[in-house]
């Protein structure tokens, strides 16, 4: 596993993108995006993937996006990313339903931002 993530760092673009300061969220924004997917090659019953992927594994990512928006110190516009990237994987395939989950991912990253200041 360990080299594996090596030799991706080592692909020239990977290394040249891997430069800017916001390449996190793109990655992180990515693998929220194309899970579902995976979920569904592996079979993964529906009630499974709602619950596991969408609600934990996908908020969880939000918090951490909100929360590396902060520590990264950037615009708080890179806060739509992941939702924006979300919904359109999520649009030719699955229900649209699931498309709220956007609105959800939106309000965990915003919970994000505010870090350890929510009930304040």
């Amino acid at each position: 596993m360990k080299n594996g993530g090596k030799k991706t760092q080592e692909i020239p673009i990977v290394k040249k993108m891997s430069k800017y300061v916001w390449m996190p969220l793109i990655w992180w924004s990515i693998l929220a995006a194309v899970l579902p997917y995976i979920f569904s090659l592996c079979r993964i019953p529906i009630a499974w993937r709602l619950g596991l992927l969408f609600f934990v594994i996908n908020c969880a990512i939000a918090y951490h996006l909100g929360c590396l928006i902060v520590r990264l110190k950037l615009n708080y516009g890179w806060i739509l990313l992941m939702p924006i990237l979300f919904c359109l994987a999520i649009l030719p395939h699955f229900a649209l339903y699931n498309l709220m989950f956007g609105l959800i991912y939106l309000i965990i990253e915003v919970f994000g931002l505010m870090n350890k200041n929510i009930y304040r």
